[in-house]
């Protein structure tokens, strides 16, 4: 992650609740859904997560740390990647921006083989050259060379690289462009949650496998539904800022469920998030939890294909890289970045001293 340049959805860190069953269960599931990109192809097809494990001793004291990954390892490969577990370690850690394990326990057991990737379309010529037009001023020459190769590929299939994890990419330049002040109000194709002429604005960043966005959803909204949009104190905006490819899809999902229950969608969501994570097929458990709003395989299918709902996701991830978000969730009260302020209490607080 750099200044300059892309900046892919698949690779914000997500920082997940230590201690936590919740906490526990999805990260274990997100490291399921993306151990190809965590730790390599090479390692992927010879091993699996299959469990975080509480340990004891001196590093359980380490902030965040005390835990343990299960890997499923094909036998004939065990030897290489105990000796590669340090690496995996580190490589699990930095992926998630966090400690979240201290080592690596191996269990011997048959691996499927993953399901086979598209191939992509070979870029044309044109396209190559516009974006290496685009990139030329990045000085890093390695950075400039990944730039545009990542860049050629979007311009050939933009939607299925978003899907399959890559996520929206855009270029520095383009994002400073952008004036911040114009993101900081609800926009037209924003989803509001409360009176129109309510005075005071909380714009909420978030994504669907974020387990710290679940608990948000869990803790704080019916509080804030209750004092203050029900009341008319508040308007809240949810915006899209999914951190990998199945929270992309949840995402299209929820916006597949019309205006008018999209705000149920997400509350849905949220609320049986360790279910779809942890389901063999979350793509296809997703269906599962939304069914009873409508969101039928048919319908998802169109949504998924739908470019207008896809801009809306793209949209929201620009907005929130150009207010400079981080992680999920992160909340805007009043215009002002309030990043991920804790519980209710602590947002009253704010409100208490910024509110209107």
């Amino acid at each position: 992650m750099r200044e300059k340049g892309f900046r892919a959805i698949g690779n914000l860190a997500q920082k997940l609740t230590s201690g936590m069953a919740k906490g526990r269960d999805a990260s274990i599931a997100r490291l399921k859904v993306e151990w190809s990109a965590v730790v390599g192809a090479d390692l992927a097809r010879v091993t699996r997560p299959d469990a975080l494990l509480s340990t004891r001793g001196a590093r359980s004291s380490r902030a965040g740390g005390g835990k343990a990954l299960r890997l499923r390892v094909s036998g004939a490969a065990a030897l290489e990647v105990q000796h590669r577990s340090g690496q995996i370690v580190e490589r699990v850690n930095a992926y998630l921006g966090h400690r979240l394990i201290d080592e690596v326990r191996l269990v011997q057991g048959a691996i499927a083989a993953p399901p086979a990737r598209p191939k992509l379309a070979k870029p044309s010529i044109a396209t190559e050259r516009e974006i290496a037009g685009k990139v030329a001023a990045v000085e890093d020459p390695d950075l400039r060379a990944a730039l545009a190769r990542l860049g050629s590929r979007i311009g050939t299939g933009r939607r299925g690289l978003l899907i399959a994890g890559l996520g929206a990419l855009f270029l520095a330049d383009d994002l400073k462009a952008q004036s911040p002040a114009k993101f900081l109000d609800p926009l037209p194709d924003d989803h509001v949650l409360g009176k129109p002429d309510a005075p005071n604005v909380l714009i909420d960043y978030a994504s669907f496998t974020c387990p710290h966005c679940a608990n948000f959803n869990a803790a704080v909204m019916p509080v804030l539904r209750r004092d203050w949009i029900e009341t008319g104190k508040m308007r809240l905006v949810h915006r899209h800022f999914p951190s990998d490819a199945i929270a992309t899809r949840a995402s299209l999902l929820a916006e597949c469920s019309g205006p008018d229950k999209f705000f149920d969608a997400v509350d849905t969501l949220f609320r049986t998030q360790v279910q779809w994570m942890t389901a063999p097929d979350p793509a296809a458990e997703l269906l599962t939890v939304l069914a009873d709003l409508g969101v039928s395989p048919d319908a998802a299918a169109a949504c998924v294909a739908n470019d207008r709902l896809l801009d809306k996701v793209v949209n929201d991830v620009q907005s929130g890289q150009t207010l400079g978000v981080r992680f999920t969730p992160t909340v805007f009260i009043n215009e002002q970045n309030y990043g991920n302020p804790g519980g209710i209490d602590a947002i009253a607080d704010i409100l208490r001293q910024v509110g209107r």
